[in-house]
């Protein structure tokens, strides 16, 4: 019926919203792929728990899964990680403010081990960033 389809445009809106987001030409994007994918997931949990999505609440969950595959791939990468928190908006308070420690430690340690592969004789320009 309408509603139903009424509440699968609403949940569909969501990644087609974040997908925009790294829709550019001119501007480097891979810093948002974190953010935005932990920001779909919050939405799509809520409106999963959130009864009048019942009806279609087994889909959600189950886009939930592709979107938790999805940031599992970020972690197979440094990249995400060290684009994040060189970006100046988020540096590394946006990971501590929504990571455990554990985390934030073990990128944190990749972005450092990085860094000293690649910038030997610049040591302090990483505390710049940080």
């Amino acid at each position: 019926d309408w509603r139903h389809l009424g509440l699968i445009h609403r949940v569909l809106k969501e990644p087609a919203t974040a997908q925009q987001l790294f829709s550019s030409a001119k501007h480097l994007t891979a810093w948002k792929t974190i953010p935005t994918l932990e920001c779909l997931a919050d939405r799509w949990r809520s409106m999963a728990d959130d009864p009048q999505y019942l009806p279609i609440a087994d889909a959600i969950k189950a886009g939930l899964k592709n979107v938790n595959k999805y940031f599992k791939k970020t972690s197979q990468s440094d990249v995400y990680f060290i684009c994040l928190v060189l970006d100046p908006n988020y540096k590394l308070a946006y990971v501590e403010g929504w990571w455990d420690y554990g985390d934030v430690a073990d990128g944190r340690a990749h972005l450092e081990a990085m860094v000293s592969t690649r910038l030997c004789c610049f040591p302090a320009l990483i505390l710049f960033f940080l």
